[in-house]
């Protein structure tokens, strides 16, 4: 109550329900069992912590009308932006504020990790529009679980700053020593050679344009190839690395996907049979991440791929939303390095959703698709000997197209 007697407009910190309150509550509703820290195999850089979770609070209403020790907000380099917040900011704290701003450098998680014992709580003050969106990332920085851990993994942004959370530009990381060139221990000579190899190759060396413009272009959606295919070799690793840590013997045991032998070309050959692929019934971000466990070392020399479409039913139809996030996440190699897929046994509505899709979503992929109608074709491209067949598919084959004979000529199209 303020003198008048009139409800105060400020809130209380210590009233504000925390980042957690709800989330365990659900939890202990659902009964589900939480994930113990011996099963994890792979960590997140924003790890589960208990105690740093207790001091975030995400809260919708004015940040001006906190009953806190500090607010921080964003604002440009000269701490001159005004908006909504800044202003109502602004109102409340009175003249003198200006004179006082300072900046908060690096991530709120980072800060917590670092200085967290000098701070009770942080609260995340957002309007309404913003609640959703915070409630979708801050499970990355502040998990509740180990289980939300492990399904923010592969969320996280490719980059993430270093330890305090500031962003890392190394266009800006000149090496200046007292005898550049030369190590501090002369008689290593691994070293000198390192610090040798450096020269020259700096930004600042090759002369480059203003880093800070390259940066705003990256920003603006302008982004380089160059810095485009760096930011997705570390969005790959990243899936890479899950899919080495994460069990994924319930995918394998499908078999669903295989190497077999060589094509008449020597190049290795990769079997998917769209039968053994339950969509419905598995959890399809498993299913990616086995690929990549799979195909990552096939990938890097010259092969081809065998599509069984053969007696598929919609419950093995693979969405182009999936197909699309695989494309998009696999590394350049894979692309690169695939000569060819044979798309055996398609019906009429396949083909029209593989041209839809290699015409409107993937047209890298267009070409290197041949439509096989009979195992008399595919044979004549990959010998017999050198592909394990799923016996319904030689039974589908045979009943359809007749026994397979030697003498029949090669098809054109492949």
């Amino acid at each position: 109550m303020d003198p008048l007697g009139a409800p105060s407009q400020f809130v209380d910190v210590d009233n504000l329900p925390g980042w957690t309150d709800a989330y365990e509550a659900k939890q202990l509703d659902s009964h589900q069992n939480p994930i113990e820290k011996a099963q994890v195999d792979i960590r997140s850089p924003f790890p589960y912590r208990k105690d740093i979770n207790a001091k975030i609070i995400l809260w919708k209403g004015d940040v001006a009308l906190l009953n806190c020790t500090a607010i921080v907000n964003t604002s440009n380099e000269s701490l001159t932006d005004k908006n909504p917040v800044s202003e109502s900011i602004f109102m409340h704290a009175g003249p003198d504020l200006r004179d006082e701003l300072q900046k908060l450098k690096g991530t709120v998680r980072r800060f917590l990790e670092i200085h967290g014992e000098t701070l009770e709580k942080v609260v995340f003050a957002v309007s309404e529009l913003e609640e959703a969106t915070y409630q979708k990332l801050l499970p990355l920085y502040f998990p509740r679980s180990l289980e939300e851990e492990i399904q923010s993994l592969p969320y996280l942004p490719a980059d993430i700053g270093n330890a305090e959370g500031e962003p890392v530009v190394p266009e800006r990381q000149i090496r200046i020593t007292e005898k550049p060139g030369v190590p501090d221990d002369a008689s290593d000579e691994e070293g000198l050679e390192a610090d040798l190899s450096f020269i020259g190759s700096h930004a600042f060396a090759r002369m480059e344009g203003d880093v800070d413009k390259q940066r705003r272009l990256i920003l603006q959606g302008q982004l380089s190839e160059a810095a485009l295919q760096k930011q997705h070799q570390r969005n790959y690793n990243r899936w890479l690395c899950q899919a080495r840590a994460e069990d994924l013997s319930d995918i394998a045991s499908l078999k669903a996907l295989y190497q077999t032998g060589v094509d008449n070309c020597g190049r290795t050959v990769m079997v998917v049979v769209g039968r053994n692929i339950p969509v419905t019934l598995i959890d399809m971000e498993k299913a990616l991440l086995y690929f990549i466990h799979v195909m990552d070392h096939i990938a890097v020399k010259e092969y081809v791929l065998v599509y069984f479409h053969t007696l598929t039913s919609d419950y093995n139809q693979l969405d182009s939303n999936f197909l699309k996030k695989l494309y998009d996440v696999v590394d350049a190699k894979y692309k690169r390095n695939l000569k060819a897929l044979y798309f055996v046994h398609p019906t009429f509505r396949s083909k029209v959703s593989a041209w839809f899709f290699t015409t409107f979503t993937v047209s890298g992929l267009k070409d290197k698709i041949h439509y096989v109608e009979s195992l008399q074709q595919l044979f004549t491209a990959i010998p017999p000997e050198q592909i394990d067949l799923p016996p319904f598919v030689l039974e589908y084959d045979a009943r359809e197209n007749g026994p397979y004979y030697s003498s029949y000529p090669p098809s054109p199209d492949l």
